[in-house]
């Protein structure tokens, strides 16, 4: 990743250069070219070079964050609720990977953990948020002073007011009190003493019930932060030995999910939703896959919103994108429909979550189906997986 940018930043400054030089073709110029050309890239060779420079990581650590942020209004039906900016804290544990797994070393020793968050609306129609969110931490940037990290958080929260057709009908970015939560950090750990680190980050935070209860417009709060990280124990040595080389083999994936959702009508029915799908999958990396797939989606809500139609039946093509972490992969997709009589959506849709791999043969996921920034549904399932 480092290296990457680096790279980039180098041609961005090139490009300019490359346009003075084709205009003037003096001697000097292409050698003053030349010679800062050489230099940057010794720079980003020198760089990536020292990406497994770590020797040594601390096995675990202790953490907390405060954050001061505000609410996003992402739809008019927000912006009554916003009364001023809100504040959160967070308590969270940590483990450090140490390259004894070859996923581990390829990332270059991430962490992962569990954090309990805690959010304020500064409102009492909203009330505020309790969570429990497990994270994984991916690696941008590592030195003696600055370890820089890519924080995604998911899990579970409750909500302390919900809407209410009687007491609280004004709140209309919540209708459940159980709600999924997400937290998406940029941080930076200053490193002001050898085991205490002072963070700082930006962060966005997003809850919502999936569509299980409407009112769902959800709640997203960007936040700027600050905290320590305190390291537990001592360190232990990092594994710098070579793997197998991995075999970049096509998979086949069939999976099914399915949930619940609620339309329209407030305490209104619930209606079945679900996806059966069918990917090809190619391994190019540790890191991660990519492919396309075909969906058949049943969504009985359709017939509430549209009584003519015929079977609430639709059908995509999607262009798959995984990213492993071990057992544990993230699938991202954009799909676009091919078959669609009901048509009152955009005509494409995406899917984001977890996947865990049980063996080589089974996974159980769940993922989020949606059009843009709305929920459709949940996809919770198992799938079954097959090499060529």
């Amino acid at each position: 990743m480092n290296c990457f940018v680096i790279q980039l930043k180098f041609i961005c400054f090139t490009i300019p250069m490359i346009k003075h030089l084709v205009k003037d073709k003096s001697k000097s110029t292409r050698l003053k070219f030349r010679n800062i050309s050489i230099t940057f890239a010794c720079i980003v060779l020198a760089f990536c070079g020292s990406i497994h420079a770590q020797m040594s990581v601390f096995p675990k650590a202790f953490g907390i964050r405060a954050g001061y942020g505000f609410i996003v209004p992402h739809s008019s039906s927000v912006e009554p609720l916003i009364n001023g900016h809100i504040s959160s804290f967070e308590l969270n544990y940590r483990y450090n990977f140490s390259g004894v797994k070859e996923w581990e070393k390829t990332y270059r020793y991430p962490y992962s953990g569990i954090a309990f968050h805690y959010m304020n609306f500064n409102n009492d129609k909203t009330g505020s948020a309790i969570s429990v969110m497990p994270y994984f931490a991916f690696p941008l940037k590592k030195n003696k002073i600055l370890d820089a990290h890519f924080r995604v958080a998911t899990g579970i929260a409750y909500i302390t007011r919900k809407f209410d057709l009687l007491e609280n009908r004004k709140n209309l970015m919540i209708g459940s009190n159980l709600n999924a939560a997400v937290d998406l950090l940029l941080q930076a750990n200053w490193k002001i003493d050898r085991k205490i680190h002072l963070l700082t980050g930006i962060s966005l935070t997003h809850f919502s019930n999936g569509a299980f209860s409407v009112p769902n417009t959800g709640i997203n709060v960007l936040s700027v932060n600050s905290g320590l990280t305190i390291n537990i124990g001592q360190p232990v040595a990092v594994n710098h030995n070579k793997f197998p080389i991995l075999r970049r083999s096509l998979k086949w994936l069939v999976w099914g999910g399915f949930w619940l959702k609620e339309v329209d009508q407030v305490g209104g029915a619930k209606f079945g939703a679900g996806t059966i799908s069918v990917n090809a999958l190619k391994r190019y990396s540790m890191k991660g896959s990519f492919g396309g797939g075909v969906d058949l989606m049943y969504d009985r809500s359709m017939l509430k919103r549209k009584p003519e139609l015929g079977a609430p039946i639709r059908a995509g093509l999607t262009f798959a994108y995984e990213i492993h972490i071990g057992k544990m992969s993230i699938p991202i997709q954009q799909g676009i429909y091919v078959f669609d009589m009901f048509k009152k959506d955009t005509f494409f849709y995406q899917r984001i979550g977890w996947r865990y791999h049980i063996n080589k043969e089974f996974i159980a996921q769940f993922t989020l189906k949606s059009h843009l920034f709305v929920a459709d549904y949940a996809e919770l399932g198992i799938g079954y997986t097959f090499k060529q």
